[in-house]
């Protein structure tokens, strides 16, 4: 569980959270007029609800919320598989050794740190 009561006695009844929280994690209580955290399992950890909350009654667990932006952040990128790489690798113009040389001697001057300067 992410999303973590931290004062049910600081929930204003706003249903802000209710309303925002993607996942349906949130219920309205209307006896108690306060949101009940009725679906912890469901929360992705995004943090809407703890931006949202007006009464400061609600934390995010920092554990599960890096987690899940590191989890995020690592779909964006694609795995690189042999093939891929060697795909790429061949595509790319073949240089003599000579050719490589001159070329990074050219690059060294270019503004690239090169730890003697």
């Amino acid at each position: 569980m992410s999303v973590i009561r931290y004062d049910l006695n600081n929930c204003i009844g706003c249903k802000n959270c209710v309303t925002v929280c993607p996942m349906d994690v949130f219920r309205f209580d209307e006896n108690e007029m306060k949101s009940v955290i009725a679906y912890p399992e469901n929360c992705q950890s995004c943090g809407q609800c703890f931006v949202g909350c007006k009464g400061r009654s609600l934390e995010i667990s920092f554990v599960q919320a890096s987690y899940a932006l590191a989890a995020a952040r690592a779909a964006t990128f694609d795995a690189a598989t042999p093939a891929a790489v060697k795909e790429a690798t061949l595509a790319q113009p073949e240089k003599s050794a000579e050719e490589a040389a001159a070329a990074a001697a050219e690059g060294s001057g270019s503004g690239s740190w090169s730890g003697s300067k």
